[in-house]
Protein backbone atom coordinates (compact mmCIF):
# COMPACT_ATOMS: atom_id res chain seq x y z
CA UNK A 1 0.00 0.00 0.00
CA UNK A 2 2.73 2.23 0.24
CA UNK A 3 3.29 4.94 -2.15
CA UNK A 4 0.14 4.22 -3.37
CA UNK A 5 -2.45 7.16 -4.35
CA UNK A 6 -4.86 6.11 -6.37
CA UNK A 7 -7.86 8.20 -5.63
CA UNK A 8 -10.96 5.29 -5.01
CA UNK A 9 -15.32 6.09 -5.44
CA UNK A 10 -17.84 5.18 -3.90
CA UNK A 11 -18.86 3.80 -7.69
CA UNK A 12 -15.36 1.95 -7.89
CA UNK A 13 -15.75 0.04 -4.30
CA UNK A 14 -17.78 -3.03 -6.85
CA UNK A 15 -17.62 -6.53 -6.55
CA UNK A 16 -14.98 -6.74 -9.25
CA UNK A 17 -12.78 -4.12 -6.70
CA UNK A 18 -13.85 -6.07 -3.67
CA UNK A 19 -12.29 -9.42 -5.72
CA UNK A 20 -9.11 -7.98 -6.03
CA UNK A 21 -9.14 -6.45 -2.86
CA UNK A 22 -9.79 -10.66 -1.66
CA UNK A 23 -6.94 -11.67 -3.67
CA UNK A 24 -4.75 -9.91 -1.35
CA UNK A 25 -6.88 -10.72 1.89
CA UNK A 26 -5.66 -14.12 0.77
CA UNK A 27 -2.12 -13.87 0.59
CA UNK A 28 -1.75 -11.59 3.73
CA UNK A 29 -1.83 -12.67 7.19
CA UNK A 30 -1.27 -9.00 8.94
CA UNK A 31 -4.56 -6.71 9.38
CA UNK A 32 -4.26 -3.40 9.37
CA UNK A 33 -5.13 -1.23 12.92
CA UNK A 34 -8.71 0.42 12.48
CA UNK A 35 -9.06 3.55 14.10
CA UNK A 36 -12.96 4.89 13.55
CA UNK A 37 -13.74 8.42 14.20
CA UNK A 38 -17.16 8.79 15.52
CA UNK A 39 -20.07 10.82 17.22
CA UNK A 40 -23.92 10.95 17.27
CA UNK A 41 -23.26 14.57 16.48
CA UNK A 42 -22.43 16.79 13.44
CA UNK A 43 -19.80 19.67 13.61
CA UNK A 44 -18.09 17.46 16.33
CA UNK A 45 -14.76 17.75 13.77
CA UNK A 46 -14.48 14.18 12.82
CA UNK A 47 -12.85 15.12 8.91
CA UNK A 48 -10.48 17.05 10.94
CA UNK A 49 -9.10 15.14 12.90
CA UNK A 50 -9.16 12.02 10.67
CA UNK A 51 -6.84 13.50 7.93
CA UNK A 52 -4.62 15.19 10.25
CA UNK A 53 -4.27 12.26 12.33
CA UNK A 54 -3.47 10.19 8.88
CA UNK A 55 -1.01 12.43 8.04
CA UNK A 56 0.65 12.41 11.27
CA UNK A 57 0.91 8.66 11.09
CA UNK A 58 1.89 9.17 7.41
CA UNK A 59 4.97 11.71 9.07
CA UNK A 60 6.17 8.59 11.23
CA UNK A 61 6.56 6.16 8.75
CA UNK A 62 3.35 3.87 8.39
CA UNK A 63 1.21 2.76 5.75
CA UNK A 64 -2.20 4.82 5.93
CA UNK A 65 -5.42 4.10 4.09
CA UNK A 66 -8.09 6.64 4.59
CA UNK A 67 -11.77 5.85 4.33
CA UNK A 68 -14.78 8.34 3.76
CA UNK A 69 -18.29 6.60 4.96
CA UNK A 70 -19.63 10.40 4.67
CA UNK A 71 -22.11 10.67 1.98
CA UNK A 72 -21.04 14.41 1.92
CA UNK A 73 -17.98 13.64 0.78
CA UNK A 74 -15.17 16.12 2.75
CA UNK A 75 -12.80 13.93 3.48
CA UNK A 76 -12.97 12.87 -0.55
CA UNK A 77 -13.06 16.13 -1.43
CA UNK A 78 -9.54 17.11 0.91
CA UNK A 79 -8.10 14.09 -0.46
CA UNK A 80 -8.78 15.10 -4.48
CA UNK A 81 -6.86 18.38 -3.56
CA UNK A 82 -3.92 16.78 -2.14
CA UNK A 83 -0.96 18.77 -4.27
CA UNK A 84 0.83 16.01 -6.45
CA UNK A 85 4.43 16.28 -4.55
CA UNK A 86 2.57 15.92 -1.11
CA UNK A 87 3.31 11.77 -0.12
CA UNK A 88 0.85 9.48 -0.98
CA UNK A 89 -1.60 7.30 0.78
CA UNK A 90 -4.53 5.14 -0.08
CA UNK A 91 -7.95 6.94 -0.13
CA UNK A 92 -11.83 5.21 -0.38
CA UNK A 93 -15.14 6.35 -0.49
CA UNK A 94 -17.38 3.88 0.18
CA UNK A 95 -21.64 3.98 0.94
CA UNK A 96 -22.03 3.04 4.66
CA UNK A 97 -24.26 0.05 3.58
CA UNK A 98 -21.12 -1.47 1.94
CA UNK A 99 -18.82 -0.32 4.69
CA UNK A 100 -18.37 -3.52 6.51
CA UNK A 101 -17.25 -5.76 3.95
CA UNK A 102 -15.22 -2.68 2.37
CA UNK A 103 -12.99 -2.43 5.54
CA UNK A 104 -12.05 -5.73 5.96
CA UNK A 105 -10.83 -6.30 2.85
CA UNK A 106 -9.15 -2.76 2.75
CA UNK A 107 -7.25 -3.37 6.28
CA UNK A 108 -6.00 -6.49 4.85
CA UNK A 109 -4.13 -5.02 2.12
CA UNK A 110 -0.48 -5.95 2.06
CA UNK A 111 1.70 -3.76 4.02
CA UNK A 112 -1.00 -1.43 5.08
CA UNK A 113 -0.72 -0.47 9.05
CA UNK A 114 -3.01 2.12 9.80
CA UNK A 115 -7.00 2.70 8.34
CA UNK A 116 -8.44 6.01 9.69
CA UNK A 117 -12.21 6.11 9.08
CA UNK A 118 -14.97 8.63 9.19
CA UNK A 119 -18.22 8.50 9.95
CA UNK A 120 -21.46 10.53 8.83
CA UNK A 121 -23.24 12.48 11.09
CA UNK A 122 -26.28 11.20 12.76
CA UNK A 123 -25.24 7.38 13.55
CA UNK A 124 -28.17 6.94 15.22
CA UNK A 125 -29.47 6.56 11.71
CA UNK A 126 -28.02 3.55 11.40
CA UNK A 127 -27.36 1.58 14.19
CA UNK A 128 -26.78 -1.97 12.47
CA UNK A 129 -24.08 -0.88 10.34
CA UNK A 130 -22.54 1.09 12.66
CA UNK A 131 -22.82 -1.30 15.41
CA UNK A 132 -20.77 -3.85 12.96
CA UNK A 133 -18.14 -0.58 12.40
CA UNK A 134 -17.92 -0.43 16.45
CA UNK A 135 -16.98 -4.17 16.42
CA UNK A 136 -14.35 -4.32 14.20
CA UNK A 137 -12.81 -0.87 15.11
CA UNK A 138 -9.42 -1.17 17.30
CA UNK A 139 -9.63 2.35 18.76
CA UNK A 140 -12.18 4.59 18.61
CA UNK A 141 -12.13 8.02 19.17
CA UNK A 142 -15.07 10.66 19.58
CA UNK A 143 -14.53 14.21 19.23
CA UNK A 144 -16.67 16.98 20.60
CA UNK A 145 -17.23 20.72 21.10
CA UNK A 146 -16.81 21.90 24.61
CA UNK A 147 -20.62 22.99 24.85
CA UNK A 148 -22.96 21.35 26.92
CA UNK A 149 -25.04 20.27 24.05
CA UNK A 150 -22.19 18.29 22.69
CA UNK A 151 -21.45 17.04 25.56
CA UNK A 152 -24.51 15.15 26.37
CA UNK A 153 -24.10 13.49 23.07
CA UNK A 154 -21.53 12.17 22.86
CA UNK A 155 -21.21 10.75 26.34
CA UNK A 156 -24.59 8.59 25.16
CA UNK A 157 -22.61 7.49 22.01
CA UNK A 158 -19.94 6.58 24.20
CA UNK A 159 -21.92 4.57 26.39
CA UNK A 160 -22.97 2.56 23.68
CA UNK A 161 -19.58 1.97 22.53
CA UNK A 162 -18.53 1.13 26.07
CA UNK A 163 -21.50 -1.72 26.34
CA UNK A 164 -19.95 -2.93 23.15
CA UNK A 165 -16.65 -3.13 24.58
CA UNK A 166 -14.44 -1.26 22.92
CA UNK A 167 -11.71 0.61 23.72
CA UNK A 168 -12.46 4.55 23.10
CA UNK A 169 -11.66 8.22 23.95
CA UNK A 170 -12.87 11.90 24.01
CA UNK A 171 -11.12 14.33 22.42
CA UNK A 172 -12.32 17.73 22.58
CA UNK A 173 -12.03 19.60 19.43
CA UNK A 174 -12.28 23.26 18.57
CA UNK A 175 -11.72 24.36 22.01
CA UNK A 176 -11.38 27.78 23.48
CA UNK A 177 -9.33 27.42 26.36
CA UNK A 178 -10.18 30.32 28.26
CA UNK A 179 -13.66 29.78 28.83
CA UNK A 180 -15.07 27.68 31.81
CA UNK A 181 -17.19 25.45 29.93
CA UNK A 182 -13.46 23.58 28.32
CA UNK A 183 -12.72 22.98 32.43
CA UNK A 184 -16.75 21.86 32.83
CA UNK A 185 -16.45 19.87 29.95
CA UNK A 186 -13.07 17.57 30.75
CA UNK A 187 -14.54 17.21 34.44
CA UNK A 188 -18.06 15.46 32.93
CA UNK A 189 -16.37 13.58 29.88
CA UNK A 190 -14.06 11.73 32.59
CA UNK A 191 -16.38 10.70 35.08
CA UNK A 192 -17.62 8.50 31.25
CA UNK A 193 -14.92 7.32 29.53
CA UNK A 194 -11.29 8.32 28.84
CA UNK A 195 -10.13 11.47 27.82
CA UNK A 196 -7.19 12.44 25.08
CA UNK A 197 -4.82 14.39 27.15
CA UNK A 198 -4.83 16.72 24.44
CA UNK A 199 -7.49 19.28 22.90
CA UNK A 200 -7.25 20.45 19.46
CA UNK A 201 -7.87 24.15 19.80
CA UNK A 202 -10.39 26.37 17.56
CA UNK A 203 -7.64 27.58 15.36
CA UNK A 204 -8.36 29.17 11.77
CA UNK A 205 -4.62 27.46 10.42
CA UNK A 206 -6.50 23.72 11.21
CA UNK A 207 -9.41 24.52 9.25
CA UNK A 208 -7.93 26.08 5.94
CA UNK A 209 -5.73 22.77 5.50
CA UNK A 210 -9.29 21.53 4.08
CA UNK A 211 -8.75 23.35 0.95
CA UNK A 212 -5.04 22.93 0.63
CA UNK A 213 -5.37 18.63 1.04
CA UNK A 214 -2.49 19.13 3.67
CA UNK A 215 -2.56 18.29 7.11
CA UNK A 216 -1.34 21.03 9.47
CA UNK A 217 1.50 19.17 10.65
CA UNK A 218 2.74 20.01 6.45
CA UNK A 219 2.37 23.44 6.92
CA UNK A 220 5.33 25.07 8.21
CA UNK A 221 4.31 27.23 10.94
CA UNK A 222 1.32 26.44 11.65
CA UNK A 223 -0.63 27.16 14.55
CA UNK A 224 -2.64 23.85 15.93
CA UNK A 225 0.43 21.07 14.76
CA UNK A 226 1.32 20.66 18.04
CA UNK A 227 -2.46 19.68 19.19
CA UNK A 228 -2.74 17.41 16.56
CA UNK A 229 0.72 15.57 16.95
CA UNK A 230 0.06 15.61 20.90
CA UNK A 231 -3.70 13.93 19.92
CA UNK A 232 -1.83 11.64 17.49
CA UNK A 233 1.36 10.44 19.93
CA UNK A 234 -1.64 9.17 22.67
CA UNK A 235 -3.70 7.86 19.83
CA UNK A 236 -0.13 5.68 18.16
CA UNK A 237 -0.31 4.28 22.03
CA UNK A 238 -3.38 3.30 22.44
CA UNK A 239 -4.33 1.62 18.99
CA UNK A 240 -0.68 -0.33 19.75
CA UNK A 241 1.28 0.66 16.90
CA UNK A 242 4.20 1.23 19.39
CA UNK A 243 6.31 3.96 20.89
CA UNK A 244 7.57 6.94 18.64
CA UNK A 245 10.89 6.52 18.08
Amino acid sequence: MAGHSRKVTAREISVSTRAALHQEVSSSKAKAKILLLSSAKGGSGKTTTARNLAICALQDGFSVATVDLDAQGSLTLWYQRRPEEAPPFGHFQVPLNEAVDALESISRQEGLDLVCVDTPPGVEANPVAIKELVRRADFILVPTGQGAPDIETVIDWAKFVRREGRRSAFLLNRTARGKNSFGEAKLELSRYGSLCPFDVRDLEDIQRTHRSGLGVVEVRGALGASDLQGVWNYVRREIGLGEAE
